[in-house]
């Protein structure tokens, strides 16, 4: 089996991939910035949580604040530890 067909039947199951739900790039650990995002459900210094299609966005660090939110995009800054999507 090659690598790609074992990523496909790793992730995907046997079917095509459906788009993502959310795009996210992180400058170092002290900003992020995400796109497709549809709300934000909550936020505080320690844990902002961004919800995206079929789930959410949990980001935890110190010092976290929204520095733009606007047309689906956020930029989060601060000191980022951790993403999961829940």
């Amino acid at each position: 089996m090659g690598l790609i067909d074992e990523i496909n039947n790793s992730f995907c199951q046997n079917e095509l991939p459906s788009c993502p739900s959310f795009r996210a790039v992180l400058i170092g650990d002290s900003a992020g910035y995400f796109e497709m995002v549809k709300n934000i459900v909550s936020f505080n210094s320690e844990e902002i949580v961004l919800a995206v299609k079929n789930g959410a966005i949990k980001i935890l660090g110190k010092g976290l604040y929204i520095k733009k939110y606007c047309l689906g995009d956020v930029v989060v800054c601060g000191k980022i530890k951790s993403i999961e999507k829940i």
